[in-house]
């Protein structure tokens, strides 16, 4: 039989209703089928936008079962959108086994783009300039293993944490790396957005009692690690701009040019040793 049905990889939003694209919108409402991960959580969604289309769940549980039954009906010609509860479905969602079983049958695949959290939150970190790692959620077992390998590695690394754990993952970051530069991202599009910027410490130091929100850490690449520098004169400089007015941003360029030092690497020691005339500069 001519395979003609089509899986097509939808991106939802990772908080905001309002950034779900007409294309990803029009998609929903056409095809024969919605694989969900959770028909629940998704059911808001398709409420929200009036979206009709019949769902069926596809989660980590039941993706071996489910695969036989979306096969059948992409095989019979259906069109299938593939949508998890935020974000892009297969970056750490269900949904790879259903992909490669499909590539597997030669079965078409198709996405409609949007939005990823751990894409986003590297957009927003200042640290996106540099090749990147993804290691999606932090492991429980052997971090030890993983924070040697982030110690080493010159590129950006960017994972996932759930909220209860975060802080858990800050302290071993603080006992490892104390002065590499990380960057938290928490609530990414949602009313309680936030991004903080320093050490480990300095952001165990922010976070309140109970964390909650989804959240992405990204960490500073060592050949970013700010480099040896007369840490005393290069802050006592920098206070000496405040002191005459510029704004924290415009001190840490001026010091940084006079010194020959990198603006980054100065920028961060002043945001680590509380040096700025801003209000919570660590909190964006």
């Amino acid at each position: 039989m001519q395979k003609t049905g089509r899986l097509i990889l939808v991106a939802t939003p990772i908080g905001n209703m309002a950034d779900l694209s007409f294309r990803a919108l029009e998609t929903l409402c056409s095809v024969d089928l919605i694989a969900a991960e959770d028909t629940r959580h998704s059911g808001k969604l398709l409420k929200e936008y009036n979206i009709q289309t019949k769902m069926i769940s596809l989660h980590k549980f039941n993706e071996a079962e489910r695969r036989q039954t979306l096969l059948q009906l992409l095989s019979e010609g259906k069109q299938i959108a593939l949508i998890s509860d935020a974000g892009t479905p297969g970056i750490c969602d269900p949904g790879a086994d259903i992909i490669r079983a499909c590539i597997a049958e030669e079965i078409d695949i198709s996405i409609v783009p949007g939005a990823n959290a751990a894409v986003s939150a590297l957009a927003v970190s200042g640290l996106s300039d540099k090749p990147f790692t993804f290691l999606g959620f932090f492991p429980k077992k052997s971090p030890q293993a993983v924070l040697d390998e982030i110690s080493a590695s010159i590129y950006t690394t960017v994972f996932y944490e759930a909220p209860h754990r975060i802080k858990k993952t800050l302290q071993l970051f603080s006992a490892s790396l104390p002065s590499r530069q990380l960057v938290l991202v928490r609530e990414l599009t949602k009313y309680y957005e936030e991004v903080l910027r320093g050490t480990a410490d300095s952001l165990l130091a922010h976070l309140p009692a109970e964390v909650k929100g989804e959240l992405v850490l990204i960490v500073q690449g060592a050949g970013e690690a700010p480099p040896e520098i007369d840490r005393e004169a290069a802050l006592s400089l920098v206070n000496a701009f405040l002191k005459r007015g510029y704004k924290h941003s415009e001190a840490v360029r001026l010091a940084a040019k006079e010194l020959g030092i990198k603006k980054n690497a100065l920028y961060h020691l002043t945001l680590d040793q509380g040096l700025s005339n801003e209000e919570n500069p660590v909190s964006e």
